[in-house]
């Protein structure tokens, strides 16, 4: 699960109280804008692109009662060959010197296909790295695969499509700085590389928490990690199709069928750790490396895929090292999610979880201590402990 503030983790104060409604009683905020339809919110002087749809509780429930259920409607033909007209602005936006830069806009590359950014901006990345041509990957199915990803995410304020693309955008910058890529197999570097655009895959706009309090089918089948299960599971089911099975390369060779299953369970692997309940796992690992005076060693596979975890958590968190007017784009994304689940919640006449309730005002706060207390020490530890990504992480 991506975006910025605490999501499962729900730091209290004294009595149980949250904390960042201890804070904002004390730091004022300017008032959260309202998004929907027809408005024009901004913060700061920029327009805040993201918000101008709304998530009610309606919409949120139809969401919920996909769930689980989204590959069982098979998509009409037109919805399989859509593939985006590559037009000149989007050409650009897309060229390798646009790739490359850490600040790249996917609301901009949103804008110029029509809100259809995933499937081009995954397939742009994974021929930037050569790999269809040195793994010999069936095009037709790649493209296919990738557009079956961008008509699964759901269009939420923040875990939608451009999301998704903007993680895989940022691991990718991560592993191309850092020379990782140059580490990996090749069809290693692809399933590390789908593991971005696959991450939020049915995402229904609310929390594992809710969905267990619901006892929602897929938090009865996932009782961990509930929505990354299901995210993993999605990209697992996918590639079973023979017209989507972008590692039918693999099928010729002797050991074809057990390195497919190697690299399922990569996929699997990278996306269950972009939970935010195993955030403490991944760091405690850091740290060991750390307090040892070590670093993670990319040459032995146990500790590689430990760094792909790493990166790819960090990716997932990464717009707040972004410059600030991409930046305000999606936090205020994740908190007008966040408060329309507090709305759904509300509805649902079940408590309203205080950092969701948006009549508490503290958004923004939350965000605050979401940055001091995860995300920095996060990049701070990656940079000591893999020295391939420093300067990128202190950069």
């Amino acid at each position: 699960m991506g975006g910025l503030a605490c999501r499962r983790v729900e730091p209290t104060g004294v009595g149980g109280v949250c904390a960042c409604a201890m804070t904002c009683a004390a730091v004022a905020t300017p008032p959260f804008p309202q998004n929907g339809p027809g408005l024009r919110p901004s913060f700061d002087g920029v327009d805040l692109l993201l918000l101008h749809r709304a998530t009610p509780p309606a919409q949120l429930l139809q969401h919920m009662d996909k769930l689980g259920r989204e590959l069982q409607s098979p998509p009409s033909e037109t919805e399989s060959d859509a593939w985006v007209e590559e037009t000149p602005e989007v050409a650009a936006l897309l060229a390798p010197e646009s790739l490359n830069l850490w600040d790249f806009d996917l609301i901009k590359l949103d804008q110029a296909t029509g809100g259809k950014p995933l499937a081009l901006l995954a397939f742009a990345l994974i021929q930037s790295f050569g790999l269809i041509e040195r793994l010999k990957i069936d095009v037709d199915k790649l493209k296919k695969y990738l557009l079956a990803f961008e008509r699964l995410y759901n269009p939420c304020l923040y875990h939608n499509p451009i999301h998704a693309a903007d993680v895989m955008h940022a691991f990718c910058f991560l592993l191309r700085k850092g020379k990782l890529d140059l580490e990996l197999e090749p069809e290693e570097l692809l399933i590390a590389l789908l593991a971005g655009p696959a991450h939020d895959l049915g995402h229904p706009g609310v929390n594992n928490a809710l969905l267990i309090k619901q006892k929602h089918p897929v938090s009865v089948r996932f009782p961990t990690s509930v929505l990354e299960n299901h995210h993993a599971s999605l990209a697992e089911q996918l590639l079973e199709r023979p017209d989507m099975d972008v590692l039918s390369f693999l099928d010729t060779k002797p050991d074809g069928p057990s390195r497919k299953v190697a690299l399922r369970q990569l996929l699997k692997d990278l996306v269950l750790y972009t939970d935010m309940s195993l955030h403490g796992k991944i760091m405690d690992t850091l740290k060991e490396k750390e307090d040892g005076a070590a670093t993670l060693d990319v040459k032995e596979p146990a500790e590689r895929v430990v760094a792909l975890q790493a990166l790819l958590h960090a990716a997932d968190l990464s717009n707040p090292c972004k410059k600030w007017e991409i930046h305000i784009q999606w936090t205020h994304a994740i908190v007008a999610e966040f408060f329309s689940q507090g709305d759904l919640e509300r509805h649902l006449g079940v408590d309203v979880t205080p950092m969701l309730d948006r009549t508490l005002g503290c958004g923004r706060t939350s965000q605050k201590g979401f940055f001091v207390h995860f995300i920095r020490p996060l990049f701070i530890t990656c940079a000591k402990v893999l020295p391939f990504v420093q300067d990128t992480c202190e950069m």
